[in-house]
């Protein structure tokens, strides 16, 4: 029928669109880097539908307000966006968010994002707190005080090249923390861009 559009995929995959867990569109607050309608452009162009947005913009999106800014914001946009709320105040790691009131404004997770959670007790109240409102919370897995501030793992390569190394430790030590910590608070817990076989291990 000559009415028909027809689509040739011979040769192509056809599939659901893709959801990105871990989005930087920096809005609001650095718009000159990247904004909601250019990384939803962007993702739709690559073959994303969903989109999961980090919280470390400026002012971080750590209050029910900000979230329902995102939440509204993305209605005018191809792609399904979701807000991820900041875990702490401000990202500084010392006292928990509204974490209720930015679930009930439509966050769907809390991280603190490329600030790891250093206090051991802040995260478990974060673990409990979102056990009770069934979200997960993302932690970058890092010890600050043993990650040297490197370039690069530390090791044989690193010391070869007269670089500063990150321990593999800062990172695995972190992730057997948080992962004792939820299993004792039962709670949801994604760990993000593991990156060493220990880690993989504490895992498993």
């Amino acid at each position: 029928v000559d009415d028909i559009f027809t689509i040739d995929c011979t040769n192509k995959i056809i599939t659901h669109g893709f959801c990105d867990l871990h989005a930087h569109f920096r809005e609001p607050g650095e718009d000159d880097k990247e904004d909601l309608g250019s990384g939803s452009r962007s993702a739709l162009a690559g073959g994303f539908t969903r989109v999961c947005v980090m919280p470390n913009t400026k002012p971080p999106i750590d209050s029910p307000e900000l979230v329902d800014f995102i939440i509204q914001t993305a209605k005018q946009y191809p792609i399904y966006i979701h807000p991820i709320g900041a875990v702490t105040k401000g990202q500084h790691g010392k006292e928990i968010s509204e974490m209720g009131l930015m679930k009930e404004a439509g966050a769907i997770a809390f991280s603190d994002d490329g600030l790891p959670i250093q206090n051991g007790l802040v995260m478990r109240k974060a673990l409990e707190y979102s056990r009770m409102l069934n979200v997960p919370v993302i932690n970058h897995a890092e010890d600050d005080c043993l990650r040297c501030n490197g370039v690069m793992n530390e090791g044989k390569v690193s010391n070869r090249l007269g670089l500063p190394g990150n321990p593999s430790i800062s990172e695995s030590t972190m992730v057997f923390r948080d992962l004792k910590l939820a299993d004792m608070t039962g709670a949801k817990l994604h760990v993000p861009h593991v990156s060493t076989a220990a880690s993989v291990e504490h895992i498993k």
